[in-house]
């Protein structure tokens, strides 16, 4: 399994130790949130958090104008000042003004778009995915012509809708449809806009070194066509920003043979950075962390206002990505358990899952979310998917005039049942296709034993029982596991803090980002029967009182037990039915269970969750579950 190095290092623990008061933002897409924590009778703890709109768009175009909106609602609720002159005010002062530490985490900006160059097979774009699988990238694949050539069949016609997916090797191919091929590259390459480039592929392939050169050749031939436009643009009075004609920043991870021939290629339309070829596992990591170095480089600092941002923390900005992942492996690590962190942005929606044992799977799905990125969720999976959560009938218009709203106006909040419903199906959607991904980058998935649910979407959903019901819909767990929500959205910024304080970050998470239990689920899977007992649960509550519940395949049930309150459970599963130990194995806790918000959430729906195809019979048990739950 895939271990992605921690990239985030260990700068400033020790400097950092005897902080007595940490101001931490995080800057999303849509909104920025800022949290002040401090020391209440010796234990970290959240004092205040403001919340205001990302202001990297005009007319603010400053990200530092967003933070400081959010800093003045802390200094409303507390009394104190943070920021005077436009600056942070640090260390705090006698008078209780300032702050002794200011950490910012990012994810405004976008992912940073990768071509991937060079004889690209699917083992090394596999490889490649798995690099950027926790990181705020994308990458498009761009295989050498001559590599296409060799690789696939001759297309039967020549023009933009021939294939370039490798197939069985065919006839030859002429050397008009390899003009055209270069050409579809070369529109690729223009459509992408790429921030940089990786070249990958070995020289003892069917095409040789060929596609290495062509990789270059590529890349000079968008170097001057970004040049020409650049000045056509600015000839024309339209502003270049995006436009720019510094060089491609390029990692190079071929044949090593051929490395300076491809530096003298790319000598004026590229810097070049050489890592090891990239040929198995082994070589992932230092690609994920020189693709990160990237994101930071030519997407975060390229943020309007970073400068001003970077000046006020005596650490970089973290990528948002970064901080929620040290946070996970270091919760894993911590309590010994397998923890996984669903977060649901408005142009992102990340999956993590940390276990015990050191391993680490990351999914961050850049351009995917319930804000900006709701079009690519819609794209994806088709209005049908979105409508299969719903409880009423809806109509692929309402679908496309609700993503078309949510486009435009990514900040407005539901102005009705109908329309939170569709905002929550869409949400479910975010985490399946960003699971999804996830397992394609490891051979096996591990069972939770805690979920971290964090995002607007989750943290503000008007019911504790419609967070529950959407992780159990989306994230599917198995066997027993807790579900908690970071109703103040500090999951993030408390992995950004874990990197330079680790006791602030664990008394933070266990006083405040945690303190949202949603209770703990018992998920029985195999072969449920339907209208069948599936389970029977024993539950012997802390004062005595024991209860029995049977579970039957198919529904769900919620046992009480409130916020506060343990109990053991016994569980008797149906034979063939599996609770964790094996099927029909009786399961007895060791230790008492927690009890939360929702309660003791029994879901016998079965593993896959399959929901009836009869629309009218899917509305009832949606609805029925819904109430069960108290959704």
């Amino acid at each position: 399994m895939y271990t992605q190095p921690n990239s985030g290092g260990e700068q400033g623990t020790a400097l950092h130790a005897t902080a007595s008061s940490l101001l931490v933002a995080d800057c999303g897409a849509v909104s920025t949130k800022v949290s002040l924590f401090g020391l209440v009778e010796g234990q970290y703890r959240l004092m205040a958090r403001g919340e205001a709109p990302t202001t990297i768009a005009p007319p603010q175009s400053d990200i530092t104008v967003g933070v400081i909106q959010a800093i003045s609602v802390i200094e409303f609720i507390t009394g104190r000042h943070f920021i005077e002159d436009g600056r942070i005010i640090s260390p705090e002062q006698s008078s209780g003004d300032g702050v002794d530490v200011f950490i910012a985490t990012v994810s405004a900006g976008g992912p940073m778009r990768l071509a991937v160059l060079g004889a690209v097979n699917s083992p090394l774009e596999k490889l490649v995915e798995q690099a950027i699988s926790g990181l705020y990238a994308e990458i498009q694949s761009i295989a050498s012509p001559s590599y296409v050539a060799t690789t696939t069949q001759a297309p039967t016609s020549v023009g933009a809708g021939m294939s370039g997916s490798p197939s069985s090797p065919g006839g030859k191919w002429t050397q008009e449809q390899v003009t055209q091929e270069w050409e579809r590259q070369a529109a690729r390459i223009r459509d992408l806009q790429p921030h940089a480039a990786l070249i990958v592929g070995m020289a003892d392939g069917p095409a040789g070194p060929t596609p290495l050169q062509e990789a270059c050749q590529l890349l000079v031939n968008a170097s001057k066509e970004r040049s020409a436009l650049h000045g056509a643009s600015a000839s024309a009075g339209v502003p270049t920003q995006d436009l720019g004609v510094s060089p491609y920043p390029v990692i190079y991870a071929g044949a090593p043979q051929y490395v300076d021939a491809v530096r003298r290629m790319l000598q004026s339309v590229a810097e070049v950075n050489r890592l090891d070829p990239l040929t198995s596992q082994a070589q992932v990591g230092a690609v994920s962390v020189a693709v990160g170095a990237l994101h930071e480089k030519n997407v975060i600092q390229q943020i309007p206002g970073y400068d001003r941002l970077r000046t006020w923390s005596e650490s970089q900005p973290l990528a948002t990505a970064t901080s929620l992942s040290s946070l996970v492996r270091f919760l894993a690590q911590h309590y010994k358990m397998n923890v996984t962190a669903a977060d649901v942005g408005g142009a992102t929606t990340t999956v993590m899952l940390a276990g015990e044992q050191g391993e680490f799977i990351p999914a961050v799905n850049s351009g995917v979310g319930v804000g900006p990125g709701v079009g690519a969720i819609l794209q994806q999976v088709g209005w049908q998917r979105i409508a299969r959560w719903l409880p009423f009938t809806v109509s692929e218009d309402e679908i496309r005039q609700y993503v078309l709203n949510r486009v435009m106006h990514p900040q407005i909040i539901p102005t009705s049942m109908r329309e939170l419903q569709i905002g929550q199906a869409f949400a479910r959607e975010a985490i399946i296709v960003t699971v999804a991904d996830a397992k394609k980058q490891s051979a096996s998935w591990l069972d939770s034993d805690l979920i971290l649910a964090t995002g607007g979407i989750l943290a503000h959903a008007p019911k504790y029982a419609q967070v529950a019901m959407m992780l159990l819909d989306a994230l599917e767990p198995r066997g027993v596991t807790s579900m908690v929500l970071d109703r103040t959205m500090l999951i993030a910024q408390i992995g950004a803090i874990a990197s330079v304080a680790p006791i602030t970050a664990v008394q933070v998470n266990e006083n405040d980002a945690v303190s949202h239990r949603l209770g703990t689920c018992v998920i029985p899977f195999g072969d449920l029967q339907p209208g069948q007992l599936a389970v029977r649960v024993g539950v012997e509550y802390s004062n005595g009182r024991q209860l029995t519940v049977d579970v039957m395949a198919g529904s769900i049930e919620v046992v009480p037990l409130r916020l506060n309150e343990q109990a053991l459970l016994t569980l008797f599963p149906a034979p063939g039915v599996d609770v964790g130990l094996g099927p029909g194995e009786r399961a007895r806790a060791a230790e008492e269970i927690d009890g939360g918000l929702v309660g003791l959430i029994i879901d016998a729906r079965g593993r896959p969750l399959v929901l009836p195809s009869d629309d009218t019979e899917r509305q009832a048990r949606l609805l029925q579950w819904a109430q069960v739950l108290g959704a």
